[in-house]
């Protein structure tokens, strides 16, 4: 089944349009020069004022990818590294660290990266130090008028805030990171920090901290076992994390902190959750967002709609509106971020469900099974425009959920496959995430259509009978991003996969035997590369099994048999995957490696079979 990205944090939502089709170098470099370059020369001024003015406009420029871009180029991380997190204005090294999260989510692993080698754990451990050490003096009331006051308290959260989430951001960038940041050093003093900041009192902090500690356990759980069994190991977070659930409708918890504690519940129940819990689960984080006005949502987070407003309004009210929008945007981004996670958890629950349906070989609960067959179709219904990808892996695993569970989709009430082929058939892939989502649910569609009494009647229904375009347009594509330098290897494989296990289910479809000859010769043609990866041919070289396993398919004759492709196997195709299959190493890669040597003693086998079969 496919897996969802965890989340896309709120930073990730912020839709800001400035510098839109500025490619020019010219026009770059007068920008830079113009703009950029005496901004970032403010950030060494000797009035704390001018630096904290001028690292406001710079986190304000960094939400937009293209100014990034340009501020990054003129080394402002290094700048925000040797001068600004050890500034003596409090404020500017709280800002600072929260600049460098923000950095470090969207641009993922190259600053994760550069930032964990100039050794900002360090920096954050420090920030540590001082944190438990305000925490401590807040707690026992010492110096009350001055640690107490709002904008002190106010400072010390946000530091904790920005510290944490830089963790994440840090963590989420590079998989060695993680691992690093998970040895146990480190992980203790997370865990101080995190014990330090909940007891302090869960109802007292923030609820933008609380999420931060929330989304840190989850996110953290869903990438480590590791994590999850030294959380089991911690007696005060233990049981904090078995509390959650009851503390669900606490005063002052926003959509967020509610999904989140679904989140954090549902990984560290794992593979020992129930049926009704999964139930629950799904239901829970669908009423904690349910309330969410996407259309106002849309509204707060719209550059062009706040610019408006400001130009109409007096001179006298555009400070005090900047600031109603701001707080508006933080918010809508904390609504659009706790859907996204909803959509993460329940495309997780859905395959848990179907391993443990496979596992307890007995039936859904009739509750769980209406959830899965009414409500689910129309929440993703309901979401599917805005949040494409994500819906789309969660309708794959649906989907591959009812072939598991022997549900025809095509039966559903309602009919939903309408609304989803039509939601398929126009999506634009312009995203790596988008094209996975749609190519996986076209495979599926067309296993579920395989398993229907009249096959051919539906892929007529879906206007896919014999359909000569749609085989060349999916070649064509998949031509297309596997040469395309800008796909990663890793994407490239995934979305190979999907490209073979459409055309490999299109094959097998009777009375296509044009179609099947043209996905035949594309297969061997695959096969003979010397250039594709050991995972895609190892898949490539099964998918000939399922089409060509029957002598009784009316293609094997036609196609099999007078195109000679058992000598094509035999001459070409053994020598090709033997000496790719070598290449792949059993130490670094056992799971290829396994799959590679299985799939290569299947094949011997397979043209055996043929071989008989011919000469009978």
């Amino acid at each position: 089944m496919g897996k969802s990205h965890k989340k896309s944090r709120a930073s990730r939502a912020r839709l800001n349009p400035i510098g839109s089709g500025r490619n020019e170098q010219s026009k770059d470099d007068g920008l830079v020069k113009k703009k950029l370059q005496p901004l970032l020369e403010k950030l060494h001024s000797a009035v704390p004022n001018d630096r904290a003015m001028a690292l406001g406009s710079t986190s304000v420029l960094c939400e937009d990818s293209y100014m990034r871009k340009l501020l990054l180029k003129e080394r402002l991380v290094q700048i925000v590294l040797s001068k600004l997190l050890n500034d003596n204005n409090t404020d500017i090294v709280v800002e600072s660290f929260g600049l460098l999260r923000n950095i470090a989510l969207e641009e993922g692993y190259d600053v994760s990266t550069q930032l964990w080698r100039a050794d900002i754990w360090m920096s954050i451990d420090q920030g540590f130090c001082k944190l438990l050490e305000s925490l401590s003096g807040l707690q026992s009331g010492e110096g009350q008028a001055v640690k107490n006051s709002g904008e002190s308290r106010r400072l010390l959260f946000d530091y904790a805030d920005n510290l944490l989430s830089l963790v994440v951001a840090l963590a989420n960038g590079s998989d060695d990171i993680l691992r690093q940041v998970l040895e146990r050093a480190k992980l203790e003093r997370l865990f101080e920090v995190i014990i330090g900041l909940l007891q302090y009192g869960v109802t007292k902090l923030p609820v933008a901290v609380l999420n931060t500690v929330l989304d840190l356990l989850y996110d953290f759980s869903s990438e480590s076992f590791q994590f999850i069994e030294a959380v089991a190991n911690n007696e005060y977070l233990a049981t904090f994390v078995r509390s959650l659930p009851d503390q669900m409708n606490t005063p002052g918890f926003n959509e967020l902190t509610k999904v989140l504690i679904q989140g954090v519940y549902l990984q560290f129940l794992d593979m020992d959750i129930t049926f009704q819990q999964a139930n629950d689960i799904i239901h829970a984080v669908c009423d904690s967002v349910k309330g969410i006005d996407l259309e106002q949502v849309n509204k707060d987070l719209s550059v062009v709609c706040h610019d408006e407003e400001l130009i109409k309004s007096k001179d006298s009210q555009v400070a005090q509106k900047i600031k109603h929008y701001t707080v508006a945007r933080s918010n809508a981004m904390m609504k659009l971020q706790s859907i996204e996670i909803s959509i993460d958890l329940i495309t997780s629950i859905i395959e848990m469900i179907a391993s443990l349906s496979e596992e307890k070989k007995r039936p859904l609960p009739n509750s769980l099974l209406e959830t899965l067959m009414v409500y689910l179709p129309q929440i993703f219904d309901s979401l599917s425009r805005q949040f494409t990808s994500r819906i789309l892996i969660a309708w794959n695993n649906l989907l591959w959920l009812y072939l598991t569970l022997e549900i025809n989709f095509f039966d559903l009430e309602g009919e939903p496959y309408k609304n989803l082929w039509e939601f398929v058939y126009s999506v634009k892939e312009e995203e790596i995430d988008i094209k996975l989502g749609k190519l996986s649910v076209v495979w599926v569609l067309l296993k579920t259509i395989t398993m229907q009494s009249d096959p051919n009647a539906w892929l007529s229904t879906l206007q896919l009978n014999n359909d000569m375009n749609f085989v060349n347009s999916t070649i064509e594509n998949y031509n297309k991003d596997m040469n395309n330098s800008d796909i990663s290897r890793e994407d490239a494989i995934e979305l190979g996969q999907r490209y073979c296990g459409i055309l490999s289910t299109y094959a097998t479809f009777q009375n296509q035997i044009q179609i099947n000859e043209i996905i035949g010769k594309f297969i061997l043609e695959q096969l003979c590369s010397p250039n594709l990866p050991a995972m895609l041919l190892a898949d490539y070289t099964n998918s000939l099994f399922e089409i060509y396993g029957d002598e009784n398919f009316d293609y094997n004759q036609p196609v099999f048999v007078q195109n000679n492709f058992l000598d094509i196997l035999r001459t070409k195709v053994v020598p090709n995957l033997k000496s790719q299959f070598k290449l792949v190493d059993k130490n670094k890669d056992p799971l290829i490696k396994e799959r590679c040597t299985e799939t290569f003693n299947t094949l011997d086998s397979f043209i055996q079979y043929k071989k008989n079969e011919l000469a009978e």
